[in-house]
């Protein structure tokens, strides 16, 4: 019975791993075919140049493109225990070697957070989604304050948006955009945190990342139908 268990698991790993290795190729070609344009890039450039590490922050919903602006970095990503986080996390192995730190709000977070302390006090970018992996959607958990807070780095908020795309039904809404479609990316201004901060000001911070996020969201939803806008011929006489 053990060696019918242990044959089962083995397979379910093989199959866990060749699946991730086949949507990392999907992946990195959909990647190579997508145009971005990025907003408010001035906020992301500074702490790119500094060579110091930092927390970019973003809606689970948007996480696609996203990990791929980082996957080239030494960088991080914290994601959950669940079968759904192994498999996010071999599929960011195949991408580019992405180390995931495992845990979630709802299972090992404690574990998770720790080990993305130590990475981030190492020099590794640590990207965070605040609010999986189970939601609410578009509530920041205090869970990167807390890195934040720990490591003196500062969280940069970012998001996505594209043309053409496939939202799922899901319940972060989440983006896949398409082949050849259009992409903006869009920064908001890095938040900071000191080590010897008081609750209400670990508080106003976190209510700081989730007001910013949902304001680069609310861009980043806006922008290609500004744009359509502006392309369309005006009509005669007006």
């Amino acid at each position: 019975m053990e060696r019918v268990i242990l044959s089962h698991e083995w397979r379910q790993r093989w199959l866990m791993l060749g699946a991730a290795q086949l949507v990392s190729w999907l992946l990195r070609g959909l990647y190579m075919t997508l145009r971005p344009t990025y907003v408010q890039q001035h906020f992301a450039c500074p702490l790119r140049q500094t060579g110091k590490p930092f927390l970019p922050t973003f809606w689970h919903g948007r996480l696609l493109y996203v990990i791929y602006l980082y996957y080239r970095q030494r960088s991080t990503v914290l994601v959950s225990h669940s079968k759904d986080g192994a498999f996010i996390s071999q599929i960011l192995a195949c991408i580019g070697g992405v180390p995931a730190a495992r845990g979630s709000s709802s299972r090992g977070g404690a574990r998770g957070l720790l080990a993305l302390i130590k990475q981030v006090r190492c020099g590794y970018i640590a990207g965070f989604t605040p609010d999986g992996p189970r939601g609410p959607r578009y509530q920041v958990q205090p869970g990167v304050v807390t890195v934040a807070k720990k490591t003196g780095a500062a969280i940069l908020p970012v998001t996505y948006n594209a043309r053409w795309k496939k939202v799922l039904r899901t319940w972060d809404r989440f983006i896949i955009p398409l082949p050849f479609s259009r992409v903006v990316v869009v920064y908001g201004a890095p938040i900071y945190i000191a080590a010897h901060a008081c609750e209400a000001t670990f508080e106003a911070t976190r209510q700081e990342v989730e007001t910013s996020l949902r304001q680069i969201t609310e861009i980043a939803d806006g922008y290609f139908q500004a744009s359509g806008k502006s392309q369309r011929p005006k009509r005669a006489g007006v």
